[in-house]
């Protein structure tokens, strides 16, 4: 032990910090047999009508073990016995932590006060009852930790705490007891005997050194023990989190002012409430497809259980949104819209899916982006071909499958990353899939055969040779193969023809993906030529 240890220069700091670090408070910690110096820190919420009273010393008002629970105390009024019912053992004190010790099970864990959890409406997140997250979930769906909890420390993220207090008007205070006990070899110089006490408006605490005979491995005891406030901001009582700022729109690019400048105007507009169109790099969506557990996106809307937009999403090169409509975001959410925000430019304008179906309100027209109308196309056809054939084509998407389902589109950049993260969802979705039993049910059996020659079987048995679908999905998956699936190998003689079928190059895999899809929609089309509307005709 150094003498700054002993001397709890440490402590001095965390103390002074109200023991607040990087955005966050610890209102509770136990002692770590590890750990030198014997901490104890703890937290109770004072009545500012029972403050002056409260810090004219250094008592914590309620310690852990009694966490100030509720009791029934008798007393005497007017000549007769009252017996009440406290909500708290101590008036104008509040606990807001509980450590709880079960020794029949020797068992410890930490509450956290279920009013302010409750406040928050904070998700619980838990490993074990010694290890639990509670978590704030905004407008958008997006969750921040507000509580973390170990079985001896707890930490409040501050600008939470900072709310609660300042809407119910309370005060925090903050409890500490540190104590090091060493030999007169660990003191060293830094003993020197005291009995100082530190008194001010939002502290008073004692550091004591003094010799104690058998009090541990050493006589020398240095110990301090107080507490200090964090005080309620009266200015932030009336600033709640889940007040709504209607005034607070973010403004977006409709065009051009007459000097040639963009002109910008609020998503709340009223001049502008009618068809106004806003357009969007392709990116603005890359954050809702890398969440399909939480988002749903198709050519009409992003869905989710906190967001609804209507735009238009059957372009390849853009996406709009009528201007009023991005008011109904919040406004994190019309920031990330604002970041991808760019002017028209001539040939821009509504799809004609998009104005067919949610101008004029009928359900006629396919979309003109490739993705979304071959995600419509699969789940359509799957189906036909179901009630049809009572089997499905392909294998219906279960679990995590129906999450990529939902995350696949054209890559919205030209990277290979972006390239082979779409290749593996189309693969698993179209050759990885399909329904390969079902294929030769009524076939001879061939040995180690393959999904896709099992196809080709089938299509040759009813009589439909189709070389170049054949072709096609063979070089998709030697390319899925060569790329993800196994290392990169440049003498791989599969991947590189399958490069030079797909013309792929580092400046095309965003053009070579878009040709990828128009030719699975295409597979799509001609099956359902071949095999549902022939079954129609024969009808």
């Amino acid at each position: 032990m150094n003498e700054e240890v002993f001397s709890l220069k440490a402590q001095y700091k965390l103390i002074n910090q109200r023991f607040i670090s990087n955005g966050w408070i610890t209102v509770y910690r136990g002692h770590h047999e590890e750990e030198e110096v014997d901490t104890g820190i703890y937290c109770l919420l004072v009545k500012p009508e029972y403050l002056e009273e409260y810090m004219k010393n250094s008592d914590w008002g309620i310690h852990w073990g009694s966490e100030g629970h509720p009791s029934i105390i008798t007393h005497f009024r007017d000549g007769r016995s009252i017996t009440e019912y406290f909500r708290f053992g101590e008036e104008g004190l509040e606990p807001f932590i509980y450590p709880k010790w079960f020794t029949h099970v020797k068992e410890r864990y930490v509450d956290v006060s279920q009013e302010f959890v409750n406040y928050f409406k904070l998700y619980e997140k838990t490993t074990s009852k010694q290890k639990r997250n509670y978590y704030f979930i905004d407008d958008s769906g997006d969750a921040e930790e507000v509580i973390n909890v170990s079985e001896r420390e707890v930490r409040i993220k501050q600008k939470f705490m900072v709310e609660y207090l300042a809407v119910r008007k309370i005060h925090l205070s903050l409890c500490f007891d540190f104590m090091v006990v060493t030999d007169q070899v660990g003191a060293g110089a830094a003993y020197v005997e005291k009995d100082e006490d530190f008194v001010g408006e939002t502290f008073n605490y004692n550091h004591l050194m003094r010799l104690v005979p058998g009090i541990g491995k050493g006589n020398f005891q240095s110990w301090i023990i107080g507490k200090t406030l964090l005080k309620y901001d009266p200015s932030k009582s009336n600033n709640f989190h889940f007040e709504v700022d209607d005034e607070t729109n973010e403004s977006f690019i409709i065009g051009y002012n007459d000097d040639g400048s963009e002109k910008l105007v609020p998503c709340h507009s009223e001049e502008h409430k009618f068809f106004t169109p806003v357009f969007f790099k392709k990116e603005v969506l890359n954050k809702y497809y890398d969440h399909p557990e939480k988002y749903k996106v198709d050519g009409f809307h992003i869905s989710s259980s906190f967001i609804t937009l209507k735009m238009d999403n059957n372009h390849e090169d853009y996406v709009m949104v009528f201007l009023n409509d991005l008011k109904m975001l919040p406004q994190r959410e019309q920031l990330h819209w604002k970041h991808h925000n760019i002017a028209p430019q001539p040939g821009m304008g509504l799809s004609g899916a998009y104005y067919d179906t949610m101008v004029l309100g009928n359900w006629a027209r396919d979309s003109d982006s490739a993705d979304v109308r071959f995600k419509a196309k699969y789940l359509t056809f799957n189906k036909k071909w179901f009630d049809k054939f009572g089997w499905h084509f392909y294998k219906e998407q279960v679990g995590a499958d129906q999450k990529h389902f939902h995350a696949l589109h054209v890559p919205s950049e030209n990277s290979v990353t972006s390239f082979s993260d779409q290749l593996l969802i189309l693969v698993k979705l179209t050759i990885d899939s399909l329904n390969e039993e079902m294929l030769v049910k009524d076939l001879p059996k061939v040995d180690n055969e393959k999904g896709i020659a099992k196809l080709e079987r089938f299509l040759d048995y009813h009589g439909c040779r189709i070389a170049d679908m054949i072709t096609f999905l063979r070089n998709l998956q030697d390319l899925r193969s060569g790329m993800i699936a196994h290392r990169f190998s440049s003498s791989n003689k599969n991947l590189k023809k399958a490069v030079a079928y797909f013309g792929l190059t580092e400046e095309k895999y965003q053009e070579v993906a878009l040709d990828i899809f128009i030719q699975s929609l295409y597979i799509l089309n001609t099956l359902t030529a071949l095999f549902l509307d022939k079954e129609k005709d024969e009808d």
